[in-house]
């Protein structure tokens, strides 16, 4: 939900830092004071086109920010929104600000990170849904009518495996048509990974034998040179009349014999000991190496055969040695993928398949949308009925496409049908702005639970209508507040008092500028600004007793 709005120098308001509750808040003042522009600054962080004549006076620039606060499946939406965009998130809150400059640049954050307007449009719709005459209206858009459909129906599921069916569906057309087009290509690249795997696989190579190759060449070719070295170090060591070792054991014994005369000779002591152990050591290790020597040349001309030979393949192919058996891994999974994508008749069955998927999620799909339209277009026509729109018939119509889509076998549009005309038609041509508005509440209302969109603001909702119409949208506006946080701007005391929290716009005139403030009201001031609205000329405390009765019975 919307918890908070700060807004400085927008439009004929200098500053306002509003906080805002759960259920449904109305909000009214005179005409002209401004209460559109509550409605216009959300509409503006959530993506509206900016104007500089939006910028207050002479002020450089326009601020407005608003924290919202998601909860429940909202959230897991609004962080795999954030995720994918790239963006930040603040565990239990989104923060959105956006700067109107007078030069004409406007600027976005994100928690704090700089967004583009298609981002914050993405976003909005996580966010608000605005029913009225502006442009978050998606009552308007036939995917956001068919959304709203198959979330009535619980059939959001089913919606979503149909648009991967036929993604899936259309991945595997796309590699059949591919396949006859490209066949001779797919062929000639088939023939150059064939010759490249045949001159690897005849080397029949193992896991890490070049490595191991490389390194008995080494040592075979460097034989007698490390047998030479490794006999001259065993002689100097154990084997001489004057061995290193022969010598650190004399001296060792002789200055342990000295330690009793000067015990600061022990260290030497100690360190000649150690030195005769080392190279006793060393000693045993070079005559294990001298046993297992091997001198064979012809073993050295197999490894440096071998060598070549692996040497040879790999300068061909343009690798390096180490990377042939890799090489060969990745040849063969291109030749199978390559082999399946020039199968056209595997292709086509496998596409028919896809398609039997598809077709029997979709038949399923068009079959639960068809009994949900007939019962919300029956249940928004009652309360048409209600809302001053007697003889208005609401439709859901499911035309049949020619083509399957993503989203079915059937395109969404909700129609409307006035008293007189003999067919509905598109909302877009024959609603006006009230009762456009009036539609969306309609839907809101039957449809509550469908509607994931956490805040809705009404615009007007009440307008063109009266009596004891203004009752039923107030009752309904306050039910609804129940399961979403509402807004609505309106004239009619009987909605002003449903609501469960009353802002009132106000508007004077301040150093020659018109400013423009919103606050909330207590109990008593509700009473007064109702007693307004009901029109108290003439009628004195008899309007605030009307009033008092009317807040009482709505809030009962």
């Amino acid at each position: 939900m919307l918890r908070t709005l700060t807004v400085r120098d927008f439009v004929t308001v200098e500053s306002l830092e509003l906080d805002l509750s759960a259920g449904f808040t109305v909000l009214t003042g005179e005409t002209g004071a401004g209460k559109s522009i509550l409605i216009d600054a959300i509409g503006l962080l959530l993506g509206d086109r900016a104007d500089v004549i939006q910028i207050r006076g002479q002020a450089e620039r326009a601020e407005l920010s608003a924290e919202f606060i998601p909860s429940g499946e909202q959230a897991g939406l609004m962080a795999a929104f954030l995720e994918e965009a790239g963006l930040d998130s603040i565990e239990g809150s989104v923060l959105i600000r956006r700067n109107i400059e007078r030069g004409g640049r406007s600027r976005a954050w994100i928690n704090g990170q700089p967004a583009t307007l298609a981002q914050l449009k993405e976003l909005g719709e996580f966010l608000v849904n605005v029913h009225g005459q502006h442009a978050h209206q998606s009552l308007l858009r036939s995917g956001a009518q068919r959304e709203l459909l198959d979330r009535h129906a619980r059939l959001t599921e089913l919606a979503g495996s149909v648009r991967q069916h036929h993604q899936s569906w259309q991945k595997a057309i796309t590699a059949l048509k591919r396949a006859q087009t490209e066949a001779s290509g797919i062929a000639t690249q088939l023939e150059q990974i064939n010759w490249r795997i045949d001159e690897i696989a005849a080397l029949k190579l193992e896991w890490g034998e070049w490595e191991s190759l490389s390194e008995e060449q080494r040592r075979l070719a460097h034989g007698a040179e490390l047998v030479e070295a490794a006999q001259q170090a065993l002689n100097e060591i154990e084997e001489a009349d004057q061995s290193l070792l022969s010598a650190s054991q004399r001296w060792a014994l002789r200055f342990r014999g000295l330690v009793d005369k000067d015990p600061r000779l022990d260290a030497v002591a100690q360190v000649l000991e150690a030195a005769a152990i080392s190279l006793e050591e060393a000693g045993s290790e070079l005559s294990r190496y001298l046993d297992r020597a091997d001198l064979d040349p012809r073993r050295l001309e197999e490894v440096e055969a071998r060598v070549s030979a692996i040497f040879e393949v790999a300068r061909k192919l343009k690798l390096r040695p180490e990377e042939l058996v890799d090489e060969l891994e990745r040849l063969q999974a291109s030749r199978e993928a390559l082999s399946q994508s020039a199968d056209s008749e595997w292709l086509e069955s496998q596409a028919k398949a896809l398609f039997e998927k598809y077709e029997k999620d979709a038949k399923q799909l068009s079959k639960g949308r068809k009994a949900a339209a007939a019962s919300l277009g029956e249940a928004v026509t009652q309360w048409l009925a209600q809302l001053a729109m007697p003889g208005s018939v609401f439709q859901v119509q499911l035309d049949a496409r020619e083509t399957p889509s993503d989203h079915g076998l059937e395109d969404i549009s909700f129609l409307l049908k006035h008293q007189k005309s003999g067919e509905g038609h598109s909302l877009a041509k024959v609603a006006s702005g009230g009762e456009l508005s009036r539609v969306g509440l309609a839907i809101a209302a039957v449809a509550a639970q469908a509607t994931q969109t956490p805040t809705l603001i009404f615009d007007e909702v009440d307008a063109g209508i009266g009596g004891n119409t203004g009752h039923v949208v107030g009752r309904l506006l306050r039910d609804l507040g129940a399961s979403h946080q509402v807004l609505a701007v309106t004239h009619l005391p009987q909605v002003a008092a449903r609501g469960h929290q009353h802002l009132q716009v106000s508007k004077r005139v301040l150093n020659d500028q018109p400013s423009s403030t919103i606050r909330p009201l207590a109990q008593e001031e509700r009473r007064d600004e109702v007693a307004r609205m009901l029109g108290d000329e003439g009628t004195g405390d008899r309007a605030l007793e009307l009033a008092e009765e009317l807040l009482r019975l709505a809030q009962s």
